[in-house]
């Protein structure tokens, strides 16, 4: 009963100051390769039909560590239209068009941090303007994240203020807005800024009455070199940081070989190191991430694993040319 009380207080304390550590938000290893999920200006921008799946498991070894699951769809309004084209004394004319700026999306994910849950689900609109060799995109996402304590294996008389979250899931809506830069076959660049409704959370009636969400803002890029036809090097990285100005970053670079297979190094600033292998096997993408902590959890972990899975299809008719970047 000691124990499980331990863990639960644990994993309170966790939750509660995420915000201090810039993690509102699960930790992707992969963010480079489901950009979508930090920045709603991505969905559609490569003008593919995109599904991601990402599944991590934190801190292994480490008792009721934190895991995430994480499910995102993006695609590309390319339908064929007609336009009429008026002509006088004549039969008007239908011209078939194409019709491309618009870009949907969704996700859903799944937090565990010891007993705490938080799940959401998410839906994303963006609007993409072709520049010369180049997209500028805008998106809005609106999301509905659920917060709750998992009753299972819990044994002992629930404390306040958590009894609440047992009886009681907290709902919070929220609206994230991002813009995104995409230079074809060169690099990208985008800012989005998430709980832009900084919505409140009440815990109990007692300790922490309330709990605000923090204003989180991101900063992400990358740019492609092209040594050789076979070899392309791409250093990406993530800033981000809470309105309080809590930061955090992450610096990556990728090494590309005939576009079908991958290998990377990151370091990221909580004093983490992550490798990166991947494979692409006709529209099948997959990647493995494994992150090594050079702090306080050293002792306690075998490190964390992240498995990322993609199927991209829209090949042919359905893609823009200019856009080919695999």
């Amino acid at each position: 009963m000691r124990a499980c009380f331990q863990t639960l207080f644990m994993s309170f304390i966790f939750f509660m100051t995420k915000p201090l550590f810039c993690q509102n938000t699960p930790i992707y290893s992969h963010y480079m390769m489901d950009g979508f999920i930090l920045n709603s200006a991505m969905a559609g921008y490569e003008g593919l039909t995109v599904v991601n799946l990402i599944t991590r498991q934190q801190w292994l070894g480490f008792e009721n560590a934190p895991r995430t699951f994480s499910f995102s769809f993006q695609t590309r309004l390319l339908q064929r239209s007609y336009k009429i084209i008026p002509r006088p004394l004549k039969k008007n004319r239908f011209i078939p068009a194409r019709k491309g700026r618009v870009g949907l999306g969704g996700y859903l994910y799944t937090d565990r941090n010891g007993y705490f849950v938080n799940s959401g689900v998410a839906f994303s609109y963006a609007y993409h303007i072709p520049l010369y060799n180049s997209q500028l995109s805008l998106g809005l996402l609106g999301s509905i994240s659920q917060h709750k304590i998992d009753e299972a294996g819990l044994g002992f008389r629930n404390p306040e203020p958590l009894i609440d979250l047992i009886a009681n899931p907290i709902y919070i809506p929220d609206i994230n807005i991002g813009c995104f830069y995409y230079k074809f076959y060169s690099y990208y660049i985008g800012i989005s800024a998430t709980n832009l409704l900084q919505s409140k959370i009440k815990f109990g009636s007692s300790v922490m009455k309330e709990f605000k969400t923090d204003r989180q803002y991101y900063l992400i890029g990358a740019y492609r070199f092209y040594k050789t036809r076979d070899l392309q090097i791409e250093p990406s990285f993530l800033y981000k940081t809470t309105e309080g100005l809590i930061m955090q970053g992450e610096a990556s670079c990728k090494i590309y070989y005939q576009n079908k297979y991958w290998g990377g190094i990151s370091y990221r600033t909580s004093k983490t190191i992550i490798m990166l292998l991947g494979a692409r096997l006709k529209n099948l993408y997959m990647g493995y991430a494994f992150d090594y902590d050079f702090n306080a959890f050293q002792r306690f972990t075998f490190g964390s694993h992240e498995l990322y899975v993609s199927m991209k299809f829209g090949e042919t008719a359905r893609r823009y040319l200019w856009q080919k970047r695999f």
